[in-house]
């Protein structure tokens, strides 16, 4: 739990105690008895307990998915900041797959890298990153090439602006990484 979610659950339980107190305290004076001291309370009464609630418990943060990205020219929050949105245009045409773009963990990662095999095994989710430059397929192909020669995944999520048509770059490039590398590129409709 983060420190943030944290200090809100122990705020809102301070003001339900405070709350409580004050409800307690706020007594009808014509209807309320005296009561005595609890020194000098009688044997025969028992004093009146109060059961104090528990602090409300907040859920615990939903763990973030991961997703490996490939394809941008680096790995700054910029590039990150980049995928959540598209993430979040998917999310607002209605696929439901895409949810809250602050629910992914998106981690960018270069093609080049020698630890693909082991990134691979530690995370199923992985995209590539489509831009709409004039080279795109050309720099594309290389980095489906250069995931398949170092033991990259075999399934990526094409991430491409939303203007981009189907026909044309996305189609070709799916098609490629399908006969040349035995790779697919998942390309959504919209």
């Amino acid at each position: 739990m983060s420190e943030q979610d944290q200090a809100a659950g122990l705020r809102k339980w301070a003001n339900l105690q405070r709350q409580q107190q004050q409800a307690e305290g706020a007594v009808d004076v014509a209807a309320a008895e005296p009561v005595p001291e609890p020194e000098q309370a009688s044997p025969f009464l028992t004093p009146k307990t109060t059961a104090v609630e528990a602090p409300t418990m907040l859920a615990p943060p939903k763990p973030k998915i991961p997703l490996v990205v490939v394809g941008l020219p680096g790995s700054g929050a910029v590039h990150v900041n980049k995928v959540k949105a598209r993430l979040g245009q998917w999310s607002a045409l209605g696929r439901n797959w895409a949810g809250n773009p602050d629910d992914w963990d998106i981690r960018i990662v270069m093609a080049e890298t020698s630890d693909l095999a082991q990134l691979r095994e530690q995370y199923s989710r992985w995209a590539l990153w489509i831009s709409s430059d004039a080279d795109t397929f050309a720099v594309m192909f290389r980095t489906l090439r250069q995931l398949h020669e170092r033991g990259g995944p075999r399934r990526l999520l094409a991430l491409h602006e939303p203007h981009l048509p189907r026909q044309g770059l996305l189609n070709n490039l799916r098609e490629a990484a399908d006969y040349y590398l035995n790779m697919e590129l998942l390309v959504l409709a919209r």
